[in-house]
C-alpha cells in the first residue's frame, strides 16, 4: 500500500509498545501465516530496552520456526519506527502496571474504591502525540488503536487529527461464549453487536438462522443458578454472570464481552457487591480478580522469556502456527490486498451508524473491509431503554474525558469526577485531582491542566 494506492502484498508495519511479548508475537504469529502479507517488514518499538530485545528474539525465531517471510527490526524512537510505515499499531501502556496501579491506590485513597479511570488520562496523551507523529512522518498510514481507552483515544485522535484511525478490541466474542455454555454448534451461530467499546450490546443472535435469544432466555430460567453455583472458573464468567444477566432483564438486550464488566455502578459498591454479582472473586475487576490476573500475566511472561532463552524449545508450542482471534492482520490484509471481509471496528459515527450520536464520536459496530477502506455497517437502532440508560450517560463521561484533553481546561477533568456516584463532595474529587497532578510521572498532564 503506496500513497498512489496501489496494492502490494509487503507492508511496513510499526508496533508502538511492542514490548508487550504476547501481544506481538500474536501478531508475528498472524503474519506468518497470511500468505498475502509475505515479504512485510515489522519496525518493533519499545522504550523499555530489556523486553525490546526480548521480542525481537523471539519474533525472529517464531518466524523461522513457522518458515515465514517477515523480516523485523527494533528501535527505541519512535519516529525512526514511524518512517515509511504503511500501518502502526499502538498497544503501549504509559508507565506499564506498576503505574496504572499507583494511579488506582490514589484514588481508593481519596475514597474511590478500585480507582477512578485517571490513567486513562495519560493514554490518551500518548495516543495523541502518536496520531500527530503519524500525521506528521507517515499520513497515509492506518492507525490501529489496541490499548486502551479505545473509545475516548480514538474519538479523540479522530477530533484532533487527519489520520485514518480504527480502534479494535476483543469483546465482542463474548457471543461465541454464550453459545457453548448453551451448547450450540459454533458453526450455525452469528450475532450483530453494537455500541461503544466495552460498552456493546447483542442487537441480532441466531442459530442455524433462527432467533436464539429463546434458547438464552430458557437456559437462564432452566439452567443459570446451578451455572453460578459451580463458580470455579479460574478467574470469572463476566459473560453469563448474575450481573451480565441482570443487565439483559433491565434493558432487554445481552451487554457483550467487557460491557458487563462497566455498565451499573451499583454491581461495584466494595467487594461484597462485587462477588454478589460475579462470584467469589468478585469479577476481573475486584482486587481479589485483578491481582490473580496480573499474577497470571507475569507467569506469562516469564513462561515466554523462559523459552526465548532456550533454543531447545520450541516458540510454537505456545504461539500455535495458526490465525488467532485478532482482527489486526486479516483487516491489513484486507486493505491491501482487497480481500474484503466484515469485521468489528471502532470508527467515527460517519452515516449515523448508532443513531442520536454525533457524526465524529468514534463507535463500535460491524464494518466492511477492502481496498476502499472501511464502511460501517448500518443495523437497526438500540432500543430507547439501552440509549437513555446507558449509551448518553456513557457518551456525556467519554466527552468530559475528551474534552479535558482537547483544551487543557481542568474543569473537564472536575465533572468527569462530579459524574462519578462515589464523588460525595466536590472538595473530594479536587483534592484527588490536585495530589493526582502533582505526581512527577504527570508531569506532562500537569503542564496540560496548568497545575
Amino acid at each position: 500500500m503506496n500513497p498512489e494506492g496501489n496494492m502490494k502484498t509487503s507492508v511496513k508495519i510499526a508496533i508502538i509498545g511492542a514490548g508487550s511479548a504476547q501481544f506481538s508475537a500474536e501478531i508475528v504469529r498472524d503474519l506468518c501465516v497470511n500468505p498475502g502479507l509475505q515479504g512485510s517488514h515489522v519496525v518493533l518499538m519499545d522504550i523499555h530496552e530489556q523486553r525490546l530485545e526480548m521480542v525481537h528474539r523471539l519474533a525472529e525465531r517464531l518466524t523461522r520456526e513457522i518458515r515465514g517471510k517477515i523480516s523485523f527490526s527494533k528501535t527505541t524512537h519512535r519516529e525512526t519506527a514511524l518512517q515509511g510505515a504503511d500501518f502502526v499499531i499502538n498497544t503501549a501502556q504509559v508507565g506499564g502496571h506498576d503505574w496504572t496501579e499507583a494511579q488506582r491506590r490514589l484514588a481508593e485513597k481519596h475514597g474511590y474504591y478500585r480507582g477512578a479511570r485517571l490513567h486513562d488520562f495519560p493514554q490518551m496523551a500518548l495516543f495523541l502525540d502518536v496520531a500527530r507523529d503519524v500525521e506528521r512522518i507517515c499520513p497515509n498510514a492506518w492507525l490501529i488503536q489496541s490499548a486502551n481507552p479505545v473509545f475516548e483515544g480514538c474519538t479523540l485522535m479522530h477530533r484532533e487529527t487527519k489520520v485514518k484511525v480504527l480502534g479494535l478490541c476483543h469483546g465482542h466474542y463474548g457471543y461465541q461464549h454464550i453459545a457453548r455454555v448453551l451448547g450450540l454448534d459454533p458453526a450455525y451461530v452469528t450475532a450483530e453487536t453494537k455500541g461503544f467499546n466495552h460498552w456493546i450490546w447483542m442487537t441480532d443472535f441466531r442459530y442455524k438462522g433462527q432467533d436464539a435469544y429463546p434458547l438464552l432466555n430458557e437456559w437462564i430460567e432452566k439452567h443459570a443458578e446451578a451455572y453460578w453455583a459451580q463458580d470455579n472458573f479460574e478467574f470469572h464468567d463476566t459473560q453469563l454472570s448474575r450481573a451480565a444477566i441482570d443487565q439483559y432483564r433491565l434493558y432487554g438486550l445481552m451487554p457483550i464481552g467487557d460491557t458487563p464488566r462497566f455498565v451499573g455502578w451499583w454491581y461495584h459498591t466494595d467487594l461484597a457487591a462485587k462477588q454478589q454479582w460475579y462470584g467469589k472473586l468478585g469479577g476481573f475487576d475486584s482486587e481479589l480478580g485483578w491481582q490473580r490476573y496480573l499474577n497470571k500475566m507475569n507467569e506469562n511472561v516469564k513462561k515466554i522469556e523462559r523459552v526465548v532463552l532456550d533454543e531447545s524449545q520450541k516458540v510454537t508450542d505456545i504461539f500455535r502456527p495458526v490465525q488467532g482471534h485478532e482482527q489486526i492482520v486479516p483487516i491489513i490484509n484486507s486493505l491491501v490486498n482487497d480481500e474484503e471481509g466484515i469485521y468489528q471496528v471502532n470508527i467515527p459515527n460517519k452515516g449515523q451508524l448508532i443513531q442520536g450520536f454525533p457524526e465524529d464520536l468514534v463507535i463500535e459496530c460491524k464494518g466492511v473491509v477492502n481496498a476502499s477502506g472501511i464502511r460501517g455497517v448500518v443495523t437497526p437502532p438500540l432500543p430507547a431503554k439501552v440509549v437513555v440508560g446507558e449509551m448518553v450517560p456513557r457518551w456525556r463521561k467519554a466527552e468530559c474525558a475528551v474534552e479535558a484533553m482537547r483544551s487543557g481546561d481542568r474543569d473537564y477533568l472536575l465533572q468527569y469526577l462530579l459524574h462519578d456516584q462515589r464523588t460525595r463532595t466536590r472538595e473530594q474529587a479536587e483534592a484527588l485531582i490536585t495530589e493526582w497532578l502533582s505526581d512527577s510521572r504527570n508531569e506532562k498532564l500537569a503542564r496540560l491542566f496548568h497545575a
